[in-house]
């Protein structure tokens, strides 16, 4: 058996399925469903570690991967921003799998179906995924407002680009990030811009 498969197993959710269209994909806003591997995701949060009293924000978290190898893996607490409807039904159909097998941690989810640049960033977020979901001008507008959350209330807070494209690293670019890591995923040797890039921001880094 093979990894995904393993995990999907462990974790009691179903979430490779492919070839999902939402959003508005004429006018390219949002992107296809696709799911962050597995294998990726240990290589990014073995360099990223993760604390019970941090919130990992998945902007574009479809049927919720990411939410929930993080909180398994660190406890941590999780918030989903899923716009599709569809999407989102299965979200939580994967959220109450994984509950009843992983109970206590209920408390530490929140699912949200909503456009990403309608969500408030909290203070209390200090991580912030992205898997290529949307347009780099909804892109701009989620970093505009992480950064301005940080300004108003001091912390660190990790930004994770998963797949980086052009557009991606030409918004980021465009706010006072540090880079900290260049992840080389599983399909890198197939494909070169399968990368990820693990950036940080605090006030006067």
């Amino acid at each position: 058996m093979d990894k995904e498969k393993q995990y999907e197993q462990f974790l009691g959710i179903k979430t490779d399925e492919e070839q999902i269209v939402f959003g508005n994909t004429k006018k390219l806003k949002y992107s296809l469903y696709e799911a962050s591997e597995y294998e990726g995701l240990e290589q990014i949060f073995d360099l990223v570690s993760l604390k019970p009293e941090d919130t990992l924000v998945d902007f574009g978290c479809g049927m919720g991967r990411v939410l929930f190898y993080c909180n398994q893996r660190f406890f941590c607490k999780v918030k989903g921003i899923e716009y599709d409807r569809k999407i989102f039904e299965k979200l939580l159909d994967n959220a109450e799998f994984y509950h009843v097998r992983f109970g206590g941690q209920r408390e530490k989810f929140t699912l949200l179906n909503m456009k990403a640049e309608d969500y408030d960033i909290a203070p209390e977020d200090t991580c912030f995924y992205f898997f290529n979901p949307f347009s780099k001008n909804i892109l701009e507008d989620v970093l505009a407002r992480i950064i301005k959350s940080v300004d108003e209330h001091p912390r660190r807070v990790t930004i994770i680009f998963y797949y980086c494209t052009y557009d991606m690293m030409s918004a980021i670019r465009e706010f006072p990030c540090k880079l900290e890591h260049i992840v080389k995923l599983p399909e890198y040797r197939l494909d070169p811009d399968e990368k990820a890039y693990v950036y940080s921001y605090e006030v006067g880094e």
